[in-house]
């Protein structure tokens, strides 16, 4: 009977209920905070962070793929043929009709935008730039008579079994930009780089009058310099067609293009070709304060004063050779030293009764030489 009640009372303990089977949380990626555009030649480019979070948190695993819509307006007739307000030269006409238009919300674009485009999630890595995705749109930038257009793009993540909310909301006004600006060369002074270009006269649509309110400059190494969602070195639009560098010493390589409207979104021209140069330090040292000769038994004793400078190399020394009964003049002038730390010298290649004059410079570790400090004409006595 014992061993009877410990199996039942095993059986009962085993037949406890199971709840009722529920559905997989779904995994729901973080809607896309940071969407920008920027328009390049005939293209509409579209930046934003890869998506990494899940609404909770959590790192997103499963992406499937982004999908990217569009939506196309047209200038309405009322505000195109409205009279223009006080231009402002930095805002072009087509920029400031549309300002006077609202921009679509959320709801309106979800009703009104197409899907343009799905980046699939074996394609992800081949549009993934650093930590960004990157696709570029070529879509009808004005209407068929020439009107402005204003396009507006927003993007949805997708993961296993849910897709993200609608991302912020991006719009951009295209305009016929210029062609790459010409003849970019790249100059290195004492002062910096200087750069300048040739202005370009066309619009990518052919047109002979582009929409220039200024231009950037892109500095970096190699042939990536200038891309689109990089950062112009310059702080506000160059408006002339020259403009100075102050880079750190090495090589660089710049790139310019001529912009529309700088934004945000930025609205320019291709870069263009690019120009390498090499800037290193160009500016000399201080010469020595003075500099003295004491003559000595068939020699010349230099000694000068110190330079203080943090990439000095050294000093070097010229002599020149007098001649004339009455007035003095250089018949020659050579070096004496290639370098020296010192600061004194003494010269014993002296020809006596004849007045040598005596130069000091002083040199840094990229070769800049000094003023010279002369010591005037020194006569070696021939009687001690």
């Amino acid at each position: 009977m014992k061993r009877l009640g410990v199996v039942l009372l095993l059986l009962a303990a085993a037949c406890g209920k199971r709840g009722d089977p529920r559905p997989p949380v779904p995994i729901i990626p973080q809607g896309t905070t940071d969407l920008v555009a920027t328009q390049r030649a005939n293209n509409v480019l579209l930046s934003w962070s890869y998506p990494a979070l899940t609404t909770t948190g959590r790192s997103l695993t499963g992406l499937r793929r982004i999908v990217l819509y569009r939506y196309s307006e047209q200038l309405p007739p009322s505000v195109a043929t409205r009279p223009p307000d006080t231009p402002d030269p930095d805002v072009p006409q087509a920029i400031a009709q549309f300002a006077r238009v609202p921009e679509l919300t959320a709801d309106q674009f979800g009703r009104l935008s197409e899907r343009i485009e799905s980046i699939e999630g074996a394609k992800l890595a081949d549009a993934t730039v650093g930590s960004k995705l990157i696709f570029t749109d070529s879509p009808q930038m004005r209407t068929t008579d020439g009107q402005p257009m204003r396009l507006t793009y927003a993007l949805v993540s997708e993961a296993e079994n849910a897709r993200s909310p609608l991302s912020n909301l991006v719009a951009i006004v295209p305009l016929p930009v210029a062609l790459p600006p010409e003849q970019l060369t790249a100059t290195a002074n004492a002062g910096g780089v200087v750069l300048s270009w040739k202005a370009p006269a066309r619009s990518i649509a052919g047109g002979t009058a582009p929409v220039v309110t200024g231009y950037n400059v892109y500095r970096g190494t190699g042939e990536a310099v200038g891309a689109a969602f990089d950062a112009p070195i310059n702080e506000t639009l160059i408006k002339d067609i020259t403009w100075t560098d102050v880079p750190p010493y090495g090589a660089h390589t710049y790139r310019v293009t001529a912009v529309a409207t700088n934004g945000p979104p930025r609205v320019e021209s291709e870069p263009s070709v690019p120009a390498g140069v090499t800037f290193k330090d160009l500016v000399p040292p201080p010469p020595p304060a003075s500099v003295s000769a004491l003559v000595e038994t068939a020699a010349v004793r230099l000694v000068w004063d110190a330079v203080d400078a943090p990439d000095l190399a050294g000093y070097r020394i010229y002599r020149a050779e007098g001649t004339g009964l009455e007035t003095l003049r250089e018949v020659g002038k050579f070096p004496l030293t290639a370098l020296t730390q010192e600061t004194t010298w003494l010269d014993t290649t002296v020809q006596v009764g004849i007045s040598f004059r005596y130069e000091v410079t002083a040199l840094d570790k990229n070769g800049n030489e000094s003023p010279a400090v002369s010591t005037g004409w020194v006569l070696v006595s021939r009687t001690p």
